[in-house]
């Protein structure tokens, strides 16, 4: 901003990013269309300014994603993970399964737990009240953060209970947050890929309930599907609108589609410069939402490091065994600690262990 080079290309909405101002979906739409190496310096402008005093520092947090069933009866185009009931490879892990992974989270100083799984025909609100009364007694230091939105309204349709009644007791039971398991929240794109899930409309009411009962969640963004551009940033704005009212978003995650062994398959895989202008995009129009999270498992180790430069200023979480997006056969499915510091440190930065909270425990 204070060099010939900056006067000379930097244009009217990307002035107004690097001040900080509010963007509109037009404005936010036309960010596709600059120079994407320019746009990754506004964006970690911004990133510096949102952590003053610790604007080196990475964080991530010790957890385990802990799949635990693949039998649904959704059958989403863009799932290569879902199985149903009579294929050779569906399973239910035991809850005596569920404890061996959980020791072994706990082995390691893990601090939290990301129970998803497909919509399982049988599964009701009962098994997941006794899964997390159980996992909070026997593992009173883990965080469960877990149940995307659409496992949370089969719970409903399961029990005949209200949205709120339903969320109040999975909080009484143990839940502390939600991931945010989104796709895109344009109904177009849904009705394509996912007619059988919930909607847009769904989606952000669930999490607006959430919020007013204390439960906080993160927010994600799944793009490279069949969406246009401008929705893409239409995702962001409902998420920027909701958290205006909220204020229960801790965190936003992209990823890019991965076609592979899905029924989309036919599609071509965006690519990394599209993902680091996504990533960027999403911290400059975000502008109400602290944490931006760099996705490894979808996009690989290299281009997450690169994507610290981009905006974003976390890392997720060790993971440990995912296996949704394993099913495509892409990415980086899960890391150990080591690893993951050394990583942030091979970006030039300052890794940070945090709780579900986003607080720091500590920094190596």
């Amino acid at each position: 901003m204070k060099t010939d080079y900056w006067d000379r290309v930097l244009d009217p909405v990307l002035e107004k990013a690097w001040q900080g101002e509010r963007l509109s979906l037009d404005e936010g739409t036309s960010l596709y269309q600059a120079d994407w190496m320019l746009l990754g310096k506004v964006a970690d402008h911004r990133r510096r300014k949102m952590f003053p005093g610790r604007d080196e520092v990475v964080t991530f947090a010790i957890n385990r994603n802990l799949n635990y069933t693949n039998i649904c009866y959704v059958g989403c185009d863009f799932c290569a993970y879902f199985r149903k009931p009579d294929d050779p490879d569906a399973y239910l892990l035991s809850r005596e399964e569920i404890f061996v992974k959980l020791d072994e989270l706990e082995a390691l100083g893990g601090t939290e737990v990301l129970l998803q799984g497909g919509l399982h025909y049988k599964l009701g609100l009962d098994y997941y009240l006794e899964l997390f009364h159980a996992i909070r007694e026997r593992y009173p230091g883990l965080y469960i953060h877990s149940l995307s939105v659409s496992e949370i309204y089969h719970l409903c349709r399961k029990s005949g209970l209200p949205l709120d009644e339903v969320l109040r007791q999975l909080k009484l039971a143990g839940l502390r947050s939600i991931p945010g398991a989104a796709e895109l929240l344009v109904d177009r794109v849904r009705e394509i890929v996912s007619p059988n899930k919930v909607t847009a409309e769904q989606w952000l009411d669930c999490m607006e309930t959430a919020h007013g009962l204390g439960i906080e969640s993160t927010a994600t963004m799944t793009f490279g599907m069949v969406e246009t551009l401008a929705e893409r940033i239409e995702h962001m704005d409902k998420i920027r609108s909701l958290q205006e009212k909220t204020h229960g978003f801790r965190a936003f995650i992209s990823w890019t589609f991965s076609p592979w062994n899905t029924q989309l398959s036919h599609l071509k895989p965006v690519g990394g410069v599209d993902y680091l202008r996504t990533v960027a995009i999403s911290r400059l129009y975000l502008d109400n939402i602290t944490h931006i999270t760099s996705g490894y498992v979808t996009e690989g180790m290299k281009l997450a490091q690169v994507a610290l430069s981009f905006g974003c200023d976390d890392m997720g979480g060790t993971l440990m065994q995912e296996e949704v997006v394993a099913a495509t056969g892409t990415g980086t499915p899960s890391t150990n600690l080591s690893t993951l510091i050394e990583s942030i440190r091979g970006a030039g930065k300052i890794p940070a262990q945090r709780d579900s909270e986003y607080n720091i425990l500590r920094r190596f």
